[in-house]
């Protein structure tokens, strides 16, 4: 009968705790907790960032991991907050509070549109972000929240979003030129609290709400060309109130409301695969950046957790367990 050490050549180790840094293919015994453990490989890792000032889920992001921008919900629900890397700091207030808006550009050149305003009034108006303030930009057609959102402050997309409450999920697509909105080519699902990302030429809209009165799933990715929308892979884990970082060829998909919401998934422009597992399982986060370099803050409860992405093959720990 073949042996571990017959075939590999070397003895199962047998060791007290996990070893920080474990070696692919590396097996060993944790005599504390009794498991057997390997080393394997994963796309990409999470690991623990500054929290939030202000903890709060239902607010939107932009910007890159290390120059991300935080805004929206909380309390009193106008508060902006940017993070360099390391830890957040106070930025200018929304003029309008509100939460479950969404966000495109830079930490110092941004958007925010749409959302709900206390007492639960759908908004449809735009605020843009200059790093210090904001100040009003053009409303939208579509009054809504919990929309998707792409590309830059100048050029950005807002698509899918509930109208009202009780109101349908709209399909709506609408484009930003930096002063107005113009219609654009309709989503094929009309959803809500989806994961959007990317540019208004190239923008994603991924899984989300397709319910209009209580809470559902789809699996659908469907891809925007900046005239209308098509089917793209399904995702492996059906969210709603996750958030996305990335572009349409290169996404990441994080959080969300289904267990289990700590998981990411990674986009290729044809496939999903999962990646490393965030520490805090969340719904209604905001994201920012890369798929190889993203940001994902606020959701849940307290709600001021960050974490950071880092794409790529790693070596990490699991459990062998019996089949």
């Amino acid at each position: 009968m073949a042996t571990y050490y017959g075939t590999y050549g070397q003895k199962v180790q047998y060791l007290s705790s996990d070893p920080p840094s474990p070696q692919l293919g590396q097996v060993w015994f944790n005599s504390t907790s009794n498991l057997l453990k390997v080393g394997v490989t994963q796309q990409g890792a999470w690991a623990t960032g500054g929290n939030l000032g202000t903890g709060r889920g239902g607010l939107a992001g932009a910007g890159t991991q290390t120059a991300g921008l935080a805004f929206g919900s909380g309390t009193p629900g106008n508060a902006t907050e940017e993070y360099d890397g390391t830890s957040w700091t106070a930025g200018g207030n929304l003029a309008t509070a509100r939460a479950f808006l969404a966000g495109a550009g830079t930490q110092t050149s941004a958007a925010g549109f749409g959302g709900q305003t206390p007492p639960g009034v759908f908004s449809n108006a735009t605020e843009e972000y200059n790093g210090t303030s904001w100040t009003a930009g053009g409303n939208m057609a579509t009054t809504r929240r919990q929309l998707g959102g792409a590309g830059t402050q100048t050029v950005a997309a807002a698509f899918a979003g509930l109208t009202g409450d009780p109101a349908p999920n709209t399909a709506a697509t609408e484009e930003y030129d930096g002063t107005s909105w113009t219609s654009g080519g309709n989503l094929a699902e009309a959803r809500r609290q989806v994961g959007g990302c990317g540019t208004q030429t190239a923008a994603l809209c991924a899984s989300g709400n397709p319910s209009n009165t209580t809470a559902g799933t789809t699996s659908a990715t469907e891809e925007y060309n900046g005239t209308s929308w098509t089917a793209g892979g399904n995702v492996i884990i059906e969210q709603f109130g996750q958030a996305a970082a990335g572009t349409q060829t290169s996404a990441l998909m994080f959080g969300g409301s289904q267990p289990p919401n700590t998981v990411s998934q990674l986009y290729d422009g044809t496939t999903w695969t999962t990646g490393g597992a965030m520490a805090t399982g969340r719904q209604d986060l905001a994201g920012a950046g890369t798929q190889t370099s993203a940001l994902a803050f606020g959701g849940g409860s307290p709600g001021n957790a960050t974490e950071e992405f880092t794409g790529g093959p790693v070596v990490v720990t699991r459990t062998v367990t019996g089949t």
